[in-house]
C-alpha cells in the first residue's frame, strides 16, 4: 500500500495546526517534522514551540522526526520523551556513535530510523538495517525546502529493497526530497514505503492531492 509522510517544514506557523489537522482528517496518518539545529544544515526546522503546539493541538497521528543535527545524543535524549520515529542521519555520527544510539533506542523500546544524503552511498546502511525500523534516502540535500529530485535516489531505494528483502527484513524504506505527482510512482516501484512529500503538497494542498500522489 502506497504511504506518504507529508513534511510540514514549509507550512506557515499560523497555520500548523490547522494543516495538520486537515491532513489526519483526510486519512494521511503520518506527519513528518525537520529538526534542525543550524549546524549540520545552515537552516533552522521546525522549533520546538511548534512541535509542542503539534502534540496539544493535533488529533493522534504517527509523527515522524527527521533530525538533521550534530549533536544527536541531546536530541535523541529530548525526543524519545514522545512515540514518535526518530531518524538520524548517518553523516553526524560515527560508527561508535551510530551503535550507541540504536542501543539507546533498543533499550527505551524507540522506534528509529538513519537517514543518508545524496553523496552517501546506501550500502554503508547495510550492517545497521538490521536494528533499524527505517531508513531514509535523501534525494535532495537536506535542510531546505523546494529541491529537484536526485534521480540516483531511485537506484538506492532499489539496492536497499533487494538487500532487505534478501536478508528477510522488515525494514521500511522511505525517501524524501522533490517528491511530487510527476515522480512519486517511480519511487513506489523502486521499492519506497512511505514517500515524504513537502512543498508539492504546501503549494497544492488538497484531499485530491493527496488520493493523486496515493493512487494505485
Amino acid at each position: 500500500m502506497k504511504k506518504i509522510s507529508p513534511s510540514v517544514l514549509d507550512v506557515p506557523e499560523a497555520k500548523f495546526t490547522e494543516y495538520i489537522n486537515s491532513l489526519i482528517d483526510w486519512d494521511v496518518t503520518k506527519i513528518h517534522y525537520d529538526i534542525m539545529d543550524g549546524v549540520f544544515v545552515p537552516n533552522k526546522g521546525i522549533s520546538d514551540d511548534l512541535i509542542s503546539e503539534a502534540m496539544k493541538k493535533t488529533k493522534i497521528h504517527d509523527m515522524e522526526f527527521h533530525f538533521m543535527v550534530k549533536d544527536v545524543i541531546s536530541y535523541y535524549d529530548y525526543f524519545s520523551k514522545t512515540n514518535g520515529l526518530l531518524i538520524f542521519h548517518y553523516e553526524a555520527m560515527n560508527e561508535t556513535q551510530i551503535l550507541n544510539i540504536i542501543e539507546k533506542a533498543k533499550r527505551d523500546k524507540k522506534r528509529i530510523g538513519i537517514a543518508i544524503n545524496p553523496e552517501t552511498e546506501e550500502k554503508v546502511l547495510f550492517p545497521y538495517l538490521k536494528h533499524l525500523d527505517l531508513a531514509l534516502v535523501m534525494s535532495v540535500h537536506p535542510g531546505k525546502g523546494g529541491q529537484s529530485f536526485i534521480e540516483n535516489s531511485l537506484n538506492k531505494v532499489a539496492n536497499l529493497r533487494r538487500y532487505i528483502q534478501d536478508t528477510n527484513l522488515k525494514t521500511l524504506i522511505e525517501i524524501d526530497g522533490g517528491i511530487n505527482q510527476s515522480n512519486i510512482n517511480s519511487c513506489f516501484e523502486a521499492g519506497v514505503d512511505v514517500a515524504v512529500v513537502g512543498s508539492y503538497l504546501v503549494n497544492n494542498f488538497s484531499k485530491e492531492t493527496i488520493k493523486e500522489l496515493i493512487k494505485e
